[in-house]
């Protein structure tokens, strides 16, 4: 069934770009949902599973700036740094100056928020595995991960810089 047919919409051929949007939005909503009661057992949120992710694999021993973080999960600055705040109050990452320029604050993954995350890695995983594993072939993840790439590579080319100009007038 056809996602407008199910939400009780108009559906045809002149609305194929909604459809790919709802789509879209439907299986995020879906996954999201999913991921956030799974993550929810650990006292954690997607946002802040994530954050912890990009601490520990991206900065790495060093450390990443807190507009780093921001940047590369989409969140706004004030939101990341209420996130951070917490997980540094539950003792999973931890502020550091960065050596030279003590206005900028690195943030480094504790051994807490380590061990915590290697322990959800193989659950998480396995969750995440299930619904796309059952559903499409090995090809069928290829070309749908294509697909997703060059819509969002379009998306950001086009309608990403009004957001960073909106960002940078805010």
């Amino acid at each position: 069934m056809g996602i407008f047919r199910e939400l009780g919409m108009r559906e045809g051929k002149d609305r194929i770009n909604e459809e790919v949007v709802y789509n879209i939005a439907r299986a995020y909503t879906l996954i999201e949902n999913y991921i956030t009661q799974f993550l929810t057992t650990y006292n954690l949120s997607p946002a802040k599973f994530n954050i912890m992710l990009a601490v520990k694999h991206v900065g790495k021993e060093k450390g990443i700036a807190q507009n780093a973080i921001s940047k590369l999960l989409l969140v706004t600055t004030s939101n990341m740094t209420r996130m951070i705040d917490k997980l540094e109050k539950d003792g999973y990452v931890e502020r550091v100056h960065q050596v030279g320029d003590r206005r900028v604050n690195l943030i480094k993954i504790t051994k807490k928020g380590s061990d915590l995350l290697d322990a959800i890695w193989p659950h998480y995983k396995e969750k995440i595995d299930k619904p796309v594993g059952a559903t499409l072939t090995n090809s069928e993840k290829v070309q749908m991960n294509k697909l997703l790439e060059k819509f969002n590579y379009v998306i950001k080319s086009n309608i990403g810089n009004d957001e960073e100009r909106k960002d940078e007038i805010n």
